[in-house]
């Protein structure tokens, strides 16, 4: 399929930003969101996902691959909670700097770590909250029971929001999502395989789970078209967002091998 060429003006771009169906999401300024943006438009992924959570204030967050911390200081306005705003790539000096821009400095704080590397303590947060990255780093089987799981208090939950097919497929990449279709997309997953991945460990059970009720092929669609990217692997009924939500369970990886 041939790219077609679109005129957008930056300003129908900033309108595409608000949706209706993102009330909350709706509030920041597109012009911030848009100039932050790593990869989709985080604030109706993380406000989708708060739906199927339990936030409460005062509870601690760890936001996993933030990004330039829009989930974190989301999070600490909407739902009071305290976030450790996680990522390797971005400097938490330029994450500070947004974040005592919008004034949750109090709340939001943000470290510099690398997923198999966390310094945090065990049974130290209340929820993770994971947006679009988990992908890169949370595929191999040993990785929930030996790098995040022991982070999380049991019965405390593991919120997922990531990008993936409607189930698995093997050999060729089907046609209808091909155009643009790179080797490492591999790591997307199906909702289905998701829950496996956690549910297998037995660390975890599953709570909640759906292409953020139906509305995971419009969200991706929409996207596309703010960032202008008309080709197949965009723009299909296969590839959606999804949301997921997992229960930590009470008993520790080392019981497993005791």
């Amino acid at each position: 399929m041939k790219e077609r060429q679109y005129d957008m003006t930056h300003e129908e771009k900033m309108k595409l930003l608000i949706d209706e169906k993102y009330p909350l999401s709706a509030k920041y300024d597109p012009e911030w969101i848009y100039e932050n943006k790593m990869g989709c438009q985080c604030l109706w992924l993380v406000e989708s996902l708060s739906q199927i959570m339990t936030l409460k204030p005062g509870m601690r967050i760890l936001d996993m691959g933030c990004g330039n911390a829009l989930t974190s200081i989301f999070l600490a306005k909407e739902f009071g909670v305290t976030v450790f705003a996680n990522d390797l790539w971005v400097s938490p000096t330029d994450n500070w700097k947004r974040i005592c821009n919008e004034g949750v400095e109090n709340l939001v704080f943000p470290i510099h770590g690398e997923a198999h590397n966390l310094p945090y303590a065990d049974n130290f947060f209340d929820a993770v909250v994971c947006i679009n990255s988990f992908q890169f780093y949370g595929t191999a089987d040993n990785y929930l029971s030996d790098y995040m799981a022991h982070l999380i208090k049991p019965d405390g939950q593991f919120g997922l929001v990531v990008w993936g097919p409607d189930k698995e497929f093997t050999g060729k990449v089907p046609a209808d999502i091909g155009e643009k279709w790179w080797p490492d997309f591999y790591y997307f997953h199906s909702l289905d395989w998701w829950k496996w991945h956690f549910e297998k460990t037995g660390l975890f059970s599953i709570e909640a789970g759906d292409d953020l009720a139906g509305d995971g092929v419009r969200v991706t669609r929409q996207w596309a078209k703010i960032m202008e990217k008309y080709d197949n692997t965009h723009n299909n009924e296969i590839m959606r967002w999804n949301r997921m939500v997992a229960k930590r369970n009470s008993y520790q990886a080392d019981d497993f091998r005791n």
